[in-house]
């Protein structure tokens, strides 16, 4: 497996040197992940930051009293526990795969490496604060659009527009992701059904013919 060549293909280190790329691929590991398997723990120790290649993985935090919240579905192309680099050694939430994944753990030292290149540098720096916006975006997203709103918008931005849909995430995993309750989510699906605007059974999920074509979507 050609990590280097692997890694180029992405915007993130299209714009790496070829030297800073096998600095960064120095002790990188590239894996194939079963659906629903943890990458790391929210608490542990760890030494890797990844690339996901294929599939989509779900970060989360746990209360005290083991309840789950969604923080962000990850996509190909994206990285993620890079925070873990820059705060502090352990993982400030955890990860686990949705569905069949790959990904590619490239371990702290040789990012330290990697980016006493200026160019690579400014390349990653981008990219964390890429991340800051989102978090940034998240809060007033939350605060600014209600429940069924912010529903039909996951649905874009995790699986695009689309008229049917195979959804692996549970049901209570998407009211986490958009900032709600099971019981207030479960509320929605039900009004949402009875109107005829979905149909979900298992994981099919079907959207009304013509839903999308509200220009409120397309802002």
């Amino acid at each position: 497996m050609n990590i280097p060549n692997l890694l180029k293909k992405y915007d993130l280190f299209s714009k790496l040197s070829s030297n800073a790329l096998e600095n960064l691929s120095v002790k990188a590991v590239y894996k194939k992940l079963d659906a629903k398997e943890m990458i790391f723990t929210e608490g542990f120790e760890g030494s890797f930051f990844y690339m996901l290649l294929s599939g989509s993985v779900r970060i989360f935090k746990t209360s005290y009293d083991g309840k789950e919240s969604t923080i962000k579905i990850i996509h190909p192309g994206e990285i993620f526990a890079e925070a873990a680099l820059f705060q502090k050694k352990n993982y400030p939430a955890s990860a686990v795969t949705v569905e069949k994944s790959e990904v590619i753990a490239i371990h702290r030292k040789s990012f330290f490496e990697m980016i006493r290149d200026q160019n690579s540098n400014y390349v990653f720096i981008e990219a964390v604060f890429g991340k800051l916006r989102f978090l940034t975006d998240q809060i007033h997203y939350l605060s600014s659009h209600d429940v069924e709103d912010r529903f039909f918008r996951f649905l874009i931005s995790t699986y695009g527009k689309k008229y049917r849909y195979n959804i692996s995430l549970a049901k209570k995993e998407i009211a986490s992701a958009i900032g709600t309750i099971p019981e207030t989510f479960s509320r929605l699906i039900l009004r949402l059904t009875k109107m005829g605007i979905i149909a979900w059974k298992k994981n099919s999920l079907i959207i009304k013919d013509g839903f999308w074509d509200n220009d409120y979507f397309n802002e």
